[in-house]
């Protein structure tokens, strides 16, 4: 509910990848005489204030924390801003999860209890062990791999079933029908596979957000994104964080070319809801 009031009231279906890469960071920070955990919370503070009225969700790697000593804090530090600094703004850490019940009690308790998320990216290939203790957090959303946008998802995804339905679209409709029951489930499709999205939008709830995987750095283009719309002509995820992180061949100051490339992919999503 939270992420589709944002979206219609921030005008935005601009969802903000928080990916540090220490390798990528602005030299001005990298610089300091500090440690690297400092750098990347001023790096990434720094972000989300540029960021933070144009995007209506952000989704950040866990991976790229764990790289670091004290990786944890970091990116508990990061959340607690978001949610200090820039309240109505929800945080989804992508870290894939899927295991069995005990482990999944374990992810829970972390990524919920000590992190203080609002969702989590999860992966379903496991059954209902992974899925069903996260389809009862009435109050947090999960996004769930469905068809993904990695070049060599579809030796997996798009094995046909007896019924000559590919894996993937029975995996969605297990989303839907089966583990939706609270209404917190949002799933993944890959902008960068040729799937016909005006046949999938209506078999989707008009509630149910989908994330729009792989537009932008990996290849995928938004130009359909207007066949994945609700009926209040929202209700898409599209996410970006290198492109917005550290904008190709921008020759304006680190801070501008931020800002300047987060507006930019912003009107170019509004211009596919044909507004």
């Amino acid at each position: 509910e939270r992420i589709l009031l944002r979206m219609k009231s921030h005008n935005t279906l601009l969802c903000g990848g928080l990916d540090p890469d220490l390798k990528k960071i602005p030299l001005e920070i990298l610089e300091k005489k500090i440690s690297d955990e400092d750098k990347v919370l001023i790096f990434l503070r720094t972000v989300v204030d540029i960021t933070a009225p144009h995007v209506y969700v952000y989704k950040i790697q866990k991976a790229f924390f764990d790289k670091l000593g004290g990786g944890h804090n970091v990116l508990r530090d990061i959340i607690d801003y978001i949610h200090t600094s820039h309240q109505g703004i929800p945080v989804v850490v992508d870290c894939k999860i899927g295991d069995t019940k005990n482990t999944m009690g374990a992810y829970i308790e972390n990524i919920f209890g000590s992190l203080e998320a609002d969702g989590v990216v999860a992966n379903p290939y496991m059954g209902d062990d992974p899925i069903m203790p996260l389809a009862e957090l009435t109050d947090k959303t999960i996004v769930v791999l469905v068809k993904t946008s990695n070049s060599s998802g579809s030796i997996i995804q798009d094995v046909l079933l007896a019924n000559g339905q590919p894996l993937w679209r029975y995996m969605l409709d297990m989303v839907i029908n089966r583990w939706n029951f609270n209404g917190n489930m949002v799933p993944i499709l890959s902008s960068t596979a040729e799937i016909n999205l005006a046949k999938i939008r209506p078999i989707i709830p008009d509630s149910m957000p989908v994330l729009f995987a792989g537009v932008g750095a990996q290849g995928g283009s938004h130009e359909n994104l207007h066949d994945l719309l609700n009926s209040d002509n929202i209700g898409v995820f599209v996410n970006s964080s290198r492109d917005i992180l550290y904008p190709p061949q921008s020759q304006q100051p680190w801070r501008v070319a931020i800002e300047q490339a987060t507006i930019g992919l912003k009107n170019a999503l509004n211009k596919e809801r044909r507004l």
